[in-house]
């Protein structure tokens, strides 16, 4: 691989896991469900407080379904920042990305107490190349601090 494949790929990846942050924040869960690979890891069992180790599944239809119940009505903003992406192979990546988000929650969610919750942490991911597309094949996250405000 020379230094522009290299660059093309990385470039790849980073469209692949912004088109997470966006598709979390636009509720687009089919569109969710499109950037990972069908049995992609989801890890976020060390991202909320307290820790649930319910959250780590090989299903990625069942992550963007949970993730439809537990966001439902929810406003949210998700950040993801200075990329460490290694170029495993042609079609082989992983990465760590320093993270952000905001949550507004509403009364009522039946998961999350409503208020304003606010995180930084780390997104540990690998990536596969299918086609002409980097998608998402296993994803961890863990958080350095999450705050929640009534």
């Amino acid at each position: 691989m020379n230094d522009i494949e290299r660059l093309v790929a990385i470039e790849g990846v980073k469209r692949a896991k912004a088109e997470y942050f966006r598709c979390i924040d636009e509720q687009d869960w089919d569109g969710l469900l499109a950037i990972f690979t069908p049995d992609a890891e989801t890890d976020m069992r060390e991202a909320v407080e307290p820790h649930d180790p319910s959250l780590l599944d090989h299903d990625p239809k069942a992550f963007a379904q949970n993730n439809a119940y537990v966001l439902n009505g929810v406003k949210t903003a998700h950040f993801g920042y200075m990329p460490r992406v290694d170029v495993v192979s042609a079609t082989e990546a992983k990465a760590i990305w320093s993270m952000e988000d905001w949550l507004w929650i509403p009364e009522g969610n039946p998961v999350i107490p409503a208020g304003v919750m606010h995180g930084w942490g780390h997104y540990e991911d690998r990536y596969q190349k299918v086609g002409d597309r980097w998608l998402i094949s296993a994803t961890r996250l863990t958080r350095v601090k999450l705050e929640h405000t009534a």
